[in-house]
């Protein structure tokens, strides 16, 4: 495949190499296959898992690689065996898709498929190419109206929406959210969108509380409020029909058990460190009912879910970037990420 009058066959990545060590360099752009396009990257998103990889290394990511997964962008060039798109259209791109047959697949549990297809690259990069099972399965074209920004957050969002199915809430409900990071903030939104009564958002990072608050949560910083108090009070002595820990200390888990009401539900949504072991007490688990549930990555239907409710104006996902910045730098990003100085950190490729 030609470049497509686009000049010459460069382009710039961050190329990760190993904890700390990430560089913007000149590589070679990606040669499409028949049944592939080629994605030029308009908005990528920073997000907690490309953070702990910069910091500490990652057991899916050898260096030297190109991370980030969160994408969306303009389509360059297509194959000659791709009818689904064109050249020019604005697409939110998911970094990997269920195969459809696995026994996990076949169970409706597409989010834990043993044979996903996915792109060979990460989105801190100019252009991507993207294969055939993606390109069915897992490209959404944005309109008009929705910004490249808003197609990046389609992936963290379809997360938001997987781990707020598995808390089983219906409509009136109470929420009580620990930790306003941007995936708190996400859930926030998604909560209301889908009509839940009530959202509390647990929070110590005073910025981040005035933002759930904008959002229309109750927000309450734990370490002036009695946090327990106030969910008894909104709930008229109930507890929170669901608890979802957007943090990754065990610590949190733990304390969730406080607020949860019989029969509800305690969805364990941040991944916690190898090794972490959290103390359940037994008995809320046998006389009060309550699950303890995890979530993890999202589904095709999810995906294509979230670039929905955006473009219908029920989430305003935009709300939670605080920092455009470009690709070149993505360190100073990632950085402003792990000092809370930044919410969400996106990077914009211009051109």
């Amino acid at each position: 495949m030609g470049s497509n009058g686009m000049g010459g066959l460069n382009m710039k990545a961050a190329i990760y190499h190993g904890p700390g060590k990430m560089s913007v360099e000149e590589i070679d752009r990606p040669v499409i296959g028949s049944d592939q396009i080629l994605v030029q990257v308009k908005a990528s998103g920073v997000c907690g898992t490309d953070v702990k990889t910069y910091l500490r290394g990652h057991r899916f990511f050898e260096p030297p690689c190109i991370l980030g997964h969160e994408l969306a962008g303009i389509v360059v060039e297509v194959g000659t065996e791709v009818w689904e798109v064109s050249v020019g259209d604005r697409v939110a791109v998911a970094p990997y898709v269920p195969c459809g047959f696995c026994p996990m697949c076949q169970a409706g549990i597409f989010e834990l498929c043993e044979n996903k297809a996915g792109l060979n690259s990460g989105a801190f990069t100019e252009f991507l190419a993207v294969p055939r099972e993606v390109i069915e399965r897992g490209l959404v074209r944005l309109g008009p109206d929705l910004s490249f920004t808003a197609g990046a957050l389609a992936e963290p969002l379809a997360c938001v929406l997987n781990g707020l199915e598995d808390c089983q809430l219906k409509l009136g409900d109470t929420l009580l959210i620990i930790g306003a990071g941007p995936m708190g903030l996400l859930a926030a939104q998604a909560a209301l969108a889908q009509g839940v009564g009530k959202v509390i958002v647990s929070e110590f990072n005073e910025e981040r509380l005035a933002k759930a608050r904008e959002i229309g949560a109750l927000a309450v910083n734990p370490s002036q409020e009695n946090l327990k108090e106030i969910v008894k009070l909104a709930t008229d002595g109930t507890m929170a029909q669901a608890v979802l820990v957007c943090v990754g200390f065990a610590e949190a888990v733990e304390e969730a058990q406080q607020y949860v009401a019989p029969g509800g539900i305690i969805n364990m949504f941040g991944g916690l460190p190898k090794d972490s072991t959290v103390t359940i007490d037994p008995g809320l688990i046998h006389y009060q009912q309550v699950s303890l549930v995890g979530s993890f990555g999202f589904t095709h239907i999810q995906f294509r879910q979230a670039v929905e409710l955006m473009a219908n104006k029920r989430i305003d996902a935009e709300q939670i970037v605080s920092h455009k910045l470009p690709l070149m730098d993505v360190e100073k990003g990632i950085n402003l990420s792990v000092e809370q100085k930044a919410l969400k950190v996106m990077l914009i490729n211009e051109g």
